[in-house]
């Protein structure tokens, strides 16, 4: 199956913390129980994150929710999720970022105390996560003195890929998607999906185990570098009900376009037709961002076009948020 972009895993990370069943199971179980303590966890619901600008949103894969406190100020509280498939240094900037967006959102709306706002990072990447997780390490002052002017806070760090397994908890789906996420990235995926999908297998209805094996055969066929489709038919032989489930789910995968391999000879047509798509959508966004941030020159803009490296594009999308001048992200480019 194909090499797959960051914005894959984004996608994915997205549609599934997107269900506040699912967003809750994991507060419950994989949160410090201080901090769960104080939650009316039947109250959490996922907002809609307006803040974010709609140039950056398909850059920026945050997930915001809110819930009830039990007691005391403030009344509610937020967690934005925060996914990464490889360590990034400067992820605390793009956090703080999201949070400063947020606390400037709520004082548009009008006034009162500013929210208190959790970050939280979800990475599964199968480097180590080397990189501190509080914000004034990324400075070096002169003397403590200057520490006054340097925000304070740090993010929790979920580190899928190097938990042990018996360390992934949650109700069903959660273990099932952490786990895949665990392994997405690396050649044992191949063994671990029978049981991934027999996770699934054990969903209380037929309605529910086809929604969500839809989702994470589409995420597979689209990330996976290890697997190959009778890997999935074979994994698909593992749940009871597989063999009745397979028509439901091609057809499903069919309807969006997501049928990569189902039917080998038009696997490579389909693959191809996907890649160059998503490289279009990436040259357009960042000759929308520099023209935005910057002023391009009809050649600039020429060089950006002609840019046929994904992971190029990727780096200098990534570069043009914190870029002081146009040349900073041209260098990238070659």
């Amino acid at each position: 199956m194909s090499s797959s972009s960051p914005h894959i895993h984004d996608r994915f990370f997205k549609q599934i913390f997107s269900r506040p069943e699912i967003v809750r199971d994991f507060v419950r179980t994989n949160l410090p129980e201080a901090i769960v303590s104080h939650l009316a966890l039947d109250t959490l619901e996922v907002v809609n994150s307006s803040y974010v600008h709609a140039d950056l949103s398909e850059y920026f894969s945050d997930v915001a929710v809110k819930t009830q406190v039990t007691s005391g100020d403030p009344a509610e509280l937020y967690f934005l999720f925060e996914h990464k498939s490889g360590p990034e240094r400067y992820a605390r900037v793009q956090v703080l970022q999201y949070m400063a967006s947020s606390w400037y959102y709520h004082v548009r709306s009008g006034p009162g105390p500013l929210p208190l706002i959790i970050p939280v990072l979800v990475y599964h990447g199968p480097r180590a996560w080397n990189f501190s997780l509080r914000f004034e390490d990324l400075f070096q002052l002169p003397s403590a003195e200057f520490s006054v002017f340097i925000p304070k806070f740090e993010h929790i760090l979920h580190d899928i890929s190097h938990l042990d397994e018996k360390d992934l908890k949650g109700t069903i789906v959660l273990r099932a998607v952490q786990l895949l996420l665990k392994y997405i990235q690396v050649p044992e995926l191949r063994e671990r999906l029978p049981e991934i999908l027999s996770l699934l297998g054990k969903l209380s209805t037929k309605e529910r185990v086809t929604e969500y094996l839809q989702v994470i055969l589409e995420y597979v066929f689209q990330a996976a570098e290890h697997v190959d489709v009778q890997d999935v038919y074979q994994a698909l032989t593992n749940i009871p009900q597989g063999e009745e489930i397979m028509p439901t789910i091609a057809e499903k995968l069919r309807e969006e376009g997501m049928q990569q391999g189902m039917q080998q000879g038009m696997q490579q047509g389909m693959q191809q037709g996907m890649q160059q798509g998503e490289l279009q959508g990436k040259r357009v966004a960042l000759l929308r961002l520099m023209n935005r941030k910057f002023s391009l020159t009809v050649g600039e803009e020429t060089e950006i076009t002609a840019i046929q490296d994904q992971a190029l594009l990727d780096q200098a999308l990534e570069t043009v948020l914190f870029a002081q001048d146009k040349f900073e992200v041209l260098r990238i480019l070659g």
